[in-house]
């Protein structure tokens, strides 16, 4: 049972941190504005894998790097400039009208990049790993290690989450373009990569 119990406290937690407004998610609703609910999916695709990677990195970490806090720092900042690069180019750049044809090509390697350049997600699981082990005994199991069955559940949890954004940004469509334009949701993604990174930077120098 502990491969199960892994999976589904993973998949939950992956829900509920999927609602904040993150790059991939807000790339994920323009793409279903554009009327392309397929291209919206590939990239919802690209964009939960690099969850399998750090939650297995933050599994990595916490086994291997309790001792060695400072290598952890380093992999974390090591994204600090590529994140300002890419938050002030979103920050500056024209936005599209909501009408304009849109290039769909690469949707699952832009989601796939996007969800790369998001580092913080291995602070993230590292902290609900620790929190994992007070409860669920990852080197006990019938079939498979939950910590396999655990990291699953991160992609997969991340994932469901997009499709309900989907959802709703079809069924919404109007009411979503309204708030788009109210926030100017570019300068939001631009200024959420800068932020990260500058968070980043100061637990890494403080």
């Amino acid at each position: 049972m502990n491969e199960l119990a892994a999976f589904l406290f993973a998949t939950v937690i992956s829900l509920w941190g999927s609602l904040q407004l993150g790059v991939v998610n807000v790339n994920v609703i323009y793409c279903t504005l554009y009327n392309h609910k397929g291209s919206a999916r590939m990239m919802a695709l690209g964009g939960v894998l690099p969850e399998l990677l750090y939650s297995g990195i933050a599994f990595w970490a916490v086994e291997m790097l309790q001792n060695d806090e400072h290598l952890f720092e380093l992999i974390k900042v090591s994204a600090v400039p590529l994140l300002i690069g890419m938050g002030l180019y979103l920050f500056f750049q024209k936005p599209k009208p909501i009408d304009e044809p849109f290039n769909y090509k690469g949707s699952f390697f832009k989601g796939l990049v996007l969800a790369l350049l998001n580092p913080q997600l291995i602070t993230f699981w590292f902290a609900w790993i620790l929190v994992a082990y007070e409860f669920i005994n990852f080197d006990q199991f019938t079939l498979i290690s939950p910590k396999y069955t655990f990291i699953l559940g991160t992609a997969f949890g991340a994932f469901l989450m997009l499709m309900v954004f989907i959802w709703l940004t079809k069924k919404y469509r109007s009411q979503v373009i309204k708030w788009i334009e109210k926030l100017q949701l570019h300068k939001v993604i631009g200024g959420i990569f800068i932020a990260v990174a500058l968070v980043l930077l100061y637990d890494y120098l403080f």
